[in-house]
């Protein structure tokens, strides 16, 4: 059995040992001696698949340890064991029956830890996306140890995980190539008396059959002149009719495990006029924000010109995510979101980052939503999917 058998989009030898060089690099200047970081899902615990191109899933938290001078070391729940033709990098896989429904079982997970480190009696440990980590382990860890010294590295690690590599870029064209197919399948699969779930599930199969990891959709459907919005699977038992019009939201990984997202409204016939108005002054402001996607350029300020240009045309602004950077993970820094007085983004947009901006307008009588990824150059920002910014017409 081999990597390219089982996997349809392996990471490169030369693109992991890429990552891995750059890690060092940032850990001597540090001198950081060992790193940690944690992830449990796929959509949001990418670190992990960063420096393994192995996810985390279904919840079950995986922790890697990447020292300085030796290989990596990975601590995972043996509900779910690693193939040893799939370890790259990896000296070896600790397994313990962990489960965060079982909070006795963290434990197990931090002992595993304490005793990989103490053996090696680091005096400068590096965390990586302490969001990520469970209390149950950083507690333990930093109370075994009082005379190590625990640093958070994650921003200056979060830089170097957002500037992507051609061949990280390769994967994500490929993803927005198949957005892109699903957009033009759409018309054939919405017809009236489905369900919304059954539409859903139909998007999600197709997506799937076109070599997707992981499926996050939303989507909302309405009569005309009243608000969708967008709904998770659990409030998806509406049933569509004749002349009604929505919203979806694809959010899927593809080969290689590399995320885009795209949205679109569609109708059946053409779009009443709260709708298509909303639709066009959204398409304007998606270009906008798009045109000041250049280096050197704070995202806060892009949220600040957004909000400003939308409420002069009056529709809501924008108070939670604008936009942000993608890759492993679905949300990526740099976030373009409001300032909020507990925390705000302070990383410059840089040339080699894939952006994804996305206008949501909602009032009392329609739902609008469009978004689209954006690959930041010194001179611009390309746009990647090649869906035309329309409502689509079934």
């Amino acid at each position: 059995m081999s990597v390219a058998e089982r996997i349809r989009r392996p990471i490169s030898d030369r693109e992991l040992n890429r990552r891995w060089d750059a890690t060092r690099d940032l850990m001597k200047v540090q001198n950081i001696d060992l790193v940690l970081t944690q992830g449990n899902n796929m959509h949001l615990g990418g670190y992990v698949r960063w420096f393994t191109d192995i996810p985390a899933e279904y919840n079950l938290h995986m922790t890697v340890l990447f020292p300085k001078d030796e290989q990596m070391t990975l601590v995972r729940s043996s509900a779910s064991r690693i193939p040893q033709w799939a370890l790259r990098g990896v000296e070896e896989v600790l397994y313990a029956p962990i489960a965060p429904t079982l909070n006795y079982t963290a434990n197990s997970e931090a002992g595993l830890v304490i005793d990989y480190i103490r053996k090696r009696n680091p005096k400068r440990i590096g965390w990586i996306g302490k969001a990520s980590l469970t209390a149950g382990l950083m507690e333990k860890v930093i109370a075994a140890f009082p005379n190590v010294e625990f640093v958070d590295i994650t921003n200056d690690f979060d830089m170097i995980k957002a500037l992507k590599s051609d061949e990280e870029m390769a994967c994500v064209r490929e993803t927005a190539r198949i957005h892109d197919a699903a957009w033009s399948a759409l018309p054939a699969i919405v017809k009236p008396n489905m369900k919304e779930y059954q539409i859903r599930s139909e998007i999600a199969r197709l997506l799937a059959d076109l070599g997707t990891e992981e499926h996050l959709l939303f989507m909302g459907t309405a009569a005309p002149g009243k608000p969708c919005g967008m709904s998770t699977f659990q409030y998806a038992n509406r049933t569509v009719k004749e002349g009604d019009y929505g919203v979806v939201l694809i959010e899927v990984n593809g080969p290689g495990g590399y995320y885009c997202e795209s949205s679109r409204n569609f109708c059946f016939g053409e779009p009443f006029k709260e709708l298509q108005a909303a639709w066009d002054v959204a398409v304007e402001a998606q270009q906008l924000t798009a045109d000041l996607l250049t280096p050197g350029r704070n995202a806060n300020e892009i949220v600040a010109k957004y909000n400003e240009f939308v409420s002069a045309r009056g529709y809501c602004q924008e108070g939670r995510l604008y936009g942000h950077s993608q890759g492993y993970d679905l949300v990526e820094r740099p976030a373009f979101m409001a300032d909020h007085k507990y925390g705000k983004e302070d990383m410059l947009i840089k040339a080699g980052m894939n952006i994804s901006l996305h206008p949501y307008f909602i009032d009392d009588v329609q739902t609008v939503y469009i978004n689209d990824n954006y690959y930041v150059t010194e001179t611009g920002a390309e746009k990647i999917h090649k869906t035309a910014p329309k409502i689509i017409i079934l």
